[in-house]
């Protein structure tokens, strides 16, 4: 668990906000480099790694987590060291006011979103901001800070990785490195010779801003089968039951009418048969992830959706536990060693 918890700490140092995952060309090279056989970037900044299985013509298995994060954009420098910003994907402007951020400029520099003091809101003002109501000061003057920042600089959330009781870890960016921790931790500990498949694992661009980064690296790989792997809603106080996943419950396999459903039955029997610990969902409809696009890419691909259950998404206190990784890479294993699906 410890060496599950290091990757994950070192995945989401990285800024990866949607549009710059190809700034995390260098980590993701040390990280994987002597775990798989071939690693590339292509030109959306999906990063492709290889692990080749012993077999002879072997089929292909793709197996997808998306590194992108939700972020902001520079979009103004105004007086007194105060950047405007939009959104770079979905955030959650209740939680914005008095965020630490960092701003990628020429250097990163330190960022507090601005936060009115209760004292002084107007009578009526919506009690949820608009991000153009919101600044983010810097502490430079105007003259100062247009020698580091831009107009299009990115922003993310401030790191800060904490451990909590029990297992659980709390940080930004672990939709969806906490699936890309799982997924290289799998490949990390794989027997090439039981492994079936020749596996391609996309760490995969754009999720956050469109879903299109996944699609197109499955379009160059062809996969015959495909495991799209991202967060999923933890249950807690106030969320249905019917729509969240527990933590500590394992990953979960997604039911879906987008999914194939020969592949996604052949993966529960298989975690059933071995005592794995994992839970269904059922998503009628979209399962809101990179599966979308990666079914549609070429031909066609079978896909099955895996998901671990976050609290606090979108967020800078995204909350995951480690058993839920375990889960996940130990269901990528049991794939990875199957060759009936």
């Amino acid at each position: 668990m410890e060496r599950i918890k290091n990757t994950l700490m070192e995945l989401c140092r990285e800024m990866t906000v949607s549009g710059y995952e190809y700034r995390a060309e260098g980590k993701i090279r040390a990280l994987c480099g002597d775990i798989f056989d071939e690693i590339k970037c292509d030109p959306m900044g999906n990063f492709v790694l290889v692990k080749k299985s012993k077999l002879q013509n072997a089929p292909k298995l793709l197996i997808d987590g998306h590194f992108d994060t939700v972020g902001m954009m520079v979009t103004d420098i105004k007086k007194g060291g105060f950047l405007s910003v939009v959104n770079i994907g979905g955030l959650d402007t209740r939680v914005l006011p008095a965020t630490e951020v960092t701003v990628y400029g020429k250097q990163e520099i330190y960022g507090l979103v601005t936060s009115t003091p209760p004292h002084l809101r107007r009578a009526g003002a919506d009690s949820v901001p608009k991000l153009e109501e919101l600044y983010i000061d810097t502490g430079y003057s105007k003259e100062e800070l247009e020698k580091i920042v831009s107009i299009g600089d990115p922003v993310g959330y401030r790191y800060v990785f904490t451990e909590m009781n029990d297992g659980y870890v709390t940080t930004s960016g672990l939709d969806d490195k906490a699936c890309v921790c799982g997924i290289i931790e799998a490949i990390r500990d794989i027997d090439v010779s039981q492994l079936k498949y020749d596996v391609y694992v996309t760490i995969s661009a754009q999720e956050e801003t469109g879903k299109n980064g996944s699609a197109r690296a499955a379009f160059g790989i062809e996969p015959d089968i495909a495991i799209i792997t991202d967060v999923n809603f933890a249950s807690g106080d106030g969320t249905p039951d019917y729509e969240c996943i527990k933590c500590k419950g394992g990953a979960s396999v997604d039911i879906s009418s987008l999914t194939d459903r020969r592949l996604t039955r052949a993966i529960i029997k298989l975690l059933s048969e071995k005592g794995i610990k994992h839970q269904i969902i059922c998503e009628p409809g979209r399962t809101y992830t990179n599966n979308e696009g990666m079914l549609v890419s070429g031909r066609g691909v079978r896909t099955a959706v895996i998901s671990v259950p976050l609290k606090n998404m979108h967020t800078p206190c995204e909350t995951v536990n480690l058993e839920d990784i375990k889960s996940l890479k130990e269901i990528l294993s049991a794939v990875m060693y199957e060759e009936n699906l």
